[in-house]
């Protein structure tokens, strides 16, 4: 049989976290895991190159069923499939592909944003005297949804009517996360908190066509025309039919029946039975407790901007835990395995495709794994406690541990391999690494005010640290963390850091709680100051674009570390200014990253633990499929798949 290794090198790939639909579910896997450009550059440097070697001859006699393809998934799925509450990775790669795909703007193989030709009839743009900027876009005819309704223009504006809706986002308790790229609409910040109940930057103008204007606060844009990366959602399946629409002079509105009482039960069905969708794929089936999707081939997608159109008929989301995923690629439970994180998984799936019958492929990862903190209450509300914790982690031992030499430390909310990174390689290697030192931890705990016992008396030298507050009680440095079970990252950060004696020798505890993922995402998504943990293991994707303002944004559910004050404002702000350097200008995009990236190191709201190489395994019996994990992720690859 023909051996086909295919190795993937991606060079100056962009990161981000905004997506297309009502946004994603955060920072994380989206939180894994997670989620979303044009490219800086999209010269040669910036492609995926792929070599490929073949040692037997292949008996393929070049015919393809095409019937089924099973995908293994190493985060838990939990039905949640709508990216509006608190989906994990594996559910979102099935959210992209039952809606994902017929937005006007979609970025292709390298990144870059381009306009959608399955979709897009006519895209014009103005600007405004205020400093806006109006886009009008004109979608083609005959456009419909999986159940045969009509797609029309008024389904591109439900969308950001509904996920900016303060009835949504408040009283529905979706993820203010789903708000997306709506915050750069004009006139979002009255719509979203129910000042207004009308969008000024949305207008509905006829069936096919309708205008968003962005707000001058946020022009220009880096990226372009990536803010109109709009899916269109069917209104009979989120909403009454008789809600509608209304185009005002001063914006579009609901009717006065969109309240939060009449649309919820509708939402909550919509929520768990996703069953009208304008991607490849159509949700079939959630089976609670095999942990898998069932995705059937869409008849109405009229392809992506290629003109491709899904190939295989049936694609299979499964959760399949680490300590179990080899054996289920080898026995043909599972086809794929993708974006396999563990070194001693990554060594027993080359051992596998050198013994025959399955391919891989590898990239750099645009995103890394990490520790997360709350940073609005408890202990890890202090910048010198997280400073602390990340003294008291051998980070690189951390890492060739887990990675087995497939990846490396990352000091910033950066993957190896971005453009950025290479860019400014030298200013990088100045920023704190925060190399390991009891010593170091002690004196920021010291700096801090950590520096009392429980009675108020000087710190004694053992025991639990305590700090005074501003009103005259002491908290103790106990940390409470919540991990997800079965996770091999948990266990090892369990005898690197939580049993490390240095941790004690410190002044501080860490408390672990284990529970579910689904537990995991529900607390990391909770940014009341009642939440019970302050600090979380997982990891995440950076999008395209690379919006850390999305993610920063004061005061935001997207602002998942809670950031407070002085520093969560200029975190915002330096943000602000990457976004907003003028469209094609590299080299001052690579400067303001750079700010950003060296500022959110002094604050640190989360400690990068790795930026690993991802490997994908698969059966020799899948063809024409090739991802780099990030621009081209699995979601978009599969399409173009073929099955023995």
């Amino acid at each position: 049989m023909k051996k086909k290794l295919i190795s993937l090198f991606l060079v100056g790939a962009m990161t981000a976290g905004m997506v297309a639909g009502c946004g994603n579910s955060g920072n994380g896997n989206n939180a894994a895991a997670g989620n979303n450009g044009g490219a800086a550059d999209t010269d040669t440097d910036n492609a995926v190159e792929a070599t490929e070697t073949a040692d037997e001859e292949s008996t393929f006699d070049g015919t393809y069923s095409n019937k089924q393809v099973i995908i293994g998934d190493v985060s838990e799925t939990s039905g949640d499939i709508t990216p509006h509450w608190a989906n994990g990775e594996s559910d979102y790669n099935a959210y992209k592909l039952v809606a994902l795909g017929m937005e006007p703007i979609v970025n292709d193989q390298t990144g870059k944003w381009i306009e959608n030709p399955a979709v897009l009839e006519k895209l014009e743009s103005v600007d405004n005297e205020d400093g806006s900027k109006t886009y009008t876009v004109t979608i083609k005819d005959g456009l419909k949804f999986s159940d045969g309704s009509p797609i029309t223009a008024e389904n591109y504006v439900f969308t950001s009517m509904l996920c900016a809706s303060n009835e949504f986002l408040t009283d529905l308790e979706a993820s203010e996360a789903s708000s997306g790229q709506y915050q750069y609409y004009k006139g979002f910040g009255a719509y979203s908190t129910g000042e207004s109940d009308t969008f000024e930057g949305l207008h509905l103008i006829d069936e096919k066509t309708f205008s968003v204007t962005i707000d001058s606060e946020f022009v220009p844009y880096y990226y372009g025309q990536a803010l109109l990366s709009v899916n269109p959602e069917s209104m009979a399946l989120w909403v009454p039919e008789d809600v509608t629409l209304e185009e005002t002079e001063n914006g579009v509105k609901f009717s006065d029946n969109y309240t939060a009482e009449y649309i919820g039960d509708k939402v909550d069905e919509a929520r768990w039975n996703y069953n009208i969708n304008s991607g490849a794929y159509m949700l079939t089936a959630y089976d609670e407790n095999a942990y898998t999707y069932t995705l059937t081939k869409n008849p109405n997608f009229p392809g992506n901007f290629e003109g491709q159109t899904a190939n295989i008929e049936t694609v299979l989301i499964k959760y399949t835990p680490q300590d179990t995923m080899m054996d289920q690629l080898k026995t043909g439970a599972v086809d794929i395995l993708y974006q396999v994180p563990d070194g001693d998984q990554i060594e027993q799936g080359l051992d596998m495709v050198e013994e025959g019958g399955f391919d891989y492929l590898n990239y750099g990862r645009a995103g890394y794994g990490m520790i997360s903190f709350k940073c609005n209450q408890g202990p890890t509300q202090f910048e010198e406690v997280r400073h602390a914790v990340a003294y008291l982690l051998d980070r690189v031992t951390f890492a060739q541990t887990f990675t087995g030499g497939h990846g490396l430390v990352v000091n910033g909310p950066y993957g190896s391999q971005q453009w950025m990174a290479e860019e400014y390689a030298e200013e990088i290697d100045g920023l704190n690494a925060y190399t390991y030192s009891l010593d170091s931890a002690i004196a920021e705990l010291e700096a801090g005010g950590w520096v009392y016992n429980e009675d108020g008396s000087d710190y004694s030298g053992s025991g639990i640290r305590y700090k005074k507050l501003d009103d005259g009680t002491y908290m103790p440095l106990i940390i409470e963390w919540f991990s997800s079970e079965n996770n091999s990252v948990s266990d090892l950060l369990v005898t690197s850091l939580q049993q490390n004696p240095d941790v004690e020798a410190a002044g501080m505890k860490i408390n672990q709680t284990v529970g579910s993922f689904t537990d995991l995402l529900t607390n990391y998504y909770d940014n009341s100051e009642e939440n019970s943990y302050q600090m979380f293991n997982l990891a995440t994707g950076f999008g395209n674009p690379y919006d850390m303002a999305y993610m920063y944004e004061p005061g935001s559910g997207s602002n998942i570390n809670a950031v407070k004050g002085e520093d969560g404002q200029k975190l915002y702000d330096l943000a602000v200014a990457m976004n907003q350097t003028e469209e094609g200008d590299d080299e001052a995009y690579a400067e303001n990253w750079f700010n950003f990236i060296s500022f959110w190191n002094e604050v640190l709201p989360e400690i990068p633990l790795y930026s690993n190489d991802y490997h994908d395994f698969f059966t020799s019996k899948l063809h024409d499929f090739e991802e780099d994990g990030y621009n081209w992720d699995i979601t978009r690859a599969i399409l173009y798949a073929n099955m023995e």
